[in-house]
């Protein structure tokens, strides 16, 4: 059977301003957070710690196929869970025995922020953004930028396997090029 989180009162927040991600680290987007970010534990705990929070989804309209496992909701969608918080003109969201499986967000654009685990602000957009929870993957696409600790990636297609910390951006037939912004760390000073 379905389970549905109640509405959250949260407001509609501005898209993330365009800043910049060297070394992506496990976040949950959607869960898009994608997306995306409320509640923020100890450093090191809080994307793991999200995913014990309740999802609360917030639209103008919803529509439930209870035989399908999914609801549709429409019309300045926003999804928090923990630290995660993601906004999009629709969200899809499937379950299995009242658990999230995959989420997919569309917008123009659909966008997220939240905490990863060592507590670093990762945020993004893009047209859609896919989260496959199963899978523990991100899929980006159209538009895609993901930035974090200053660093910026961008591309039309961006997959974040959040796993195994790997990031794979741009697509194998060269028509979508990926532009990496990474930002000076600093070095121990020489003597």
């Amino acid at each position: 059977m379905l389970q549905h989180a109640p509405s959250c009162t949260a407001t509609r927040e501005p898209a993330p301003p365009t800043a910049v991600i060297g070394r992506f680290v496990p976040a949950g987007l959607l869960a898009l957070a994608v997306a995306a970010l409320t509640l923020a534990p100890t450093n090191g705990q809080a994307a793991q710690a999200d995913r014990s929070e309740p999802v609360k989804v917030q639209a103008d309209k919803k529509v439930t196929r209870y035989k399908e496992g999914s609801s549709v909701y429409t019309g300045d969608v926003v999804i928090d869970q923990g630290s995660l918080h993601a906004t999009g003109d629709r969200a899809t969201l499937y379950l299995e025995d009242g658990e999230l499986v995959r989420a997919v967000l569309e917008g123009k654009p659909a966008t997220f922020r939240e905490l990863d685990d060592e507590g670093n602000l990762v945020e993004g957009e893009a047209l859609n953004a896919d989260y496959r929870t199963a899978d523990r993957e991100v899929i980006l696409t159209g538009q895609a930028w993901m930035t974090r600790t200053g660093d910026r990636i961008s591309s039309d297609r961006i997959t974040y396997d959040l796993a195994n910390e790997v990031i794979e951006a741009g697509d194998s037939e060269g028509g979508s090029r990926v532009e990496m912004t990474l930002q000076p760390r600093n070095r121990p000073e020489e003597d």
